[in-house]
């Protein structure tokens, strides 16, 4: 049989079954025939982070050149026509789009070649549990939204805020409502909840494995991740992802409170569901419910000023 290009033969491929703890229904030990590798560990975590900043400044750059020649070669440096270019939300939202998908179809290429397992099975991307819970993870999803814009209503909020530069033309709302709905949910989902979810449990595993009997025979004759290392991970890349919105929230610490709270539900999703899929629904139904009731506060993006009395 040929293998494909990825490295790994799909016919002989047996995957295995699953092994990570679900908050519900946690699962016992299973024994490992032979050992095994704890994928993605933080080191490719790492590489992908490298590839989202390489593949950023090198479409930045081309950007920038490319509308600096536009404008008539009028600004003293590349880090002006950088800046000029990136300030307008419908480039920046572009840039960002290129980056992510220059890195993630790298990732998809890269790193199947050295898992030797396909990309979706060792990021537990797990469509199906997506697809058979859709009704529940969407509701889950819009309550999630609501209870969260329930919250922030009590809280005390600069009255402008840096992501605010993105409302203003309705045009740019169109863009970012798309983007916020449909690309972002799944990039962010795989990063935090696929590569680094994974990648802070396994090291507090392996961390854990140096103290105690028990966790270095669970260390050595198991490949599950356990409650403790996930539940560590969890909190930490929840509080990673709300900390990676605080500059666009003015760095309005609260707001980046409930953001936490946020990105904690949508690690529980992950781990109930046992798929990255599940929790990027919840999360595209989280972020289109606020673009919807937004689309109906502005009379379909057309009158934004209204934005600022609710």
């Amino acid at each position: 049989m040929t293998n494909d290009r990825n490295g790994f033969d799909p016919a002989d491929h047996i995957p295995p079954p699953p092994r990570e703890f679900r908050l519900w229904t946690p699962q016992p030990a299973m024994p490992l025939d032979e050992p095994v590798e704890r994928q993605p560990n933080l080191g490719y975590a790492a590489m992908l982070l490298v590839m989202i900043l390489v593949f950023l400044a090198l479409v930045s750059i081309g950007f920038a050149v490319a509308y600096d020649i536009a404008e008539g070669l009028r600004h003293a440096s590349a880090h002006d026509a950088a800046k000029a270019f990136t300030s307008r939300p419908k480039a920046s939202i572009f840039l960002e789009a290129i980056t992510f998908g220059l890195t993630l179809l790298t990732a998809y290429a890269l790193f199947p070649r050295m898992w030797k397992r396909p990309f979706g099975e060792v990021l537990s991307w797990n469509s199906i549990a997506a697809k058979t819970n859709a009704a529940k993870l969407l509701l889950t999803g819009v309550v999630l939204s609501i209870v969260a814009q329930a919250l922030e209503s009590f809280l005390t909020l600069p009255k402008e805020m840096p992501v605010d530069e993105f409302f203003k033309h309705p045009s740019d709302v169109w863009i970012i409502a798309i983007f916020g709905t449909l690309v972002a949910p799944v990039c962010e989902e795989i990063f935090f909840r696929g590569f680094l979810l994974r990648g802070f449990a396994i090291f507090h595993d392996w961390i854990a494995s140096r103290w105690t009997e028990a966790d270095r025979e669970r260390w050595a004759t198991t490949g599950d991740l356990s409650r403790r290392g996930l539940i560590f991970s969890g909190i930490l890349t929840s509080g990673m992802f709300a900390a990676m919105h605080a500059a666009q929230l003015g760095w309005a610490w609260n707001a980046v409170g409930v953001l936490w709270v946020v990105g904690g539900v949508l690690t529980v999703v992950r781990l109930r569901f046992g798929s990255v899929a599940a929790s990027a629904t919840v999360h595209a139904a989280y972020n289109g419910f606020l673009f919807v009731v937004m689309f109906f506060l502005t009379d379909g993006f057309r009158h934004l000023d209204k934005l600022g009395s609710h």
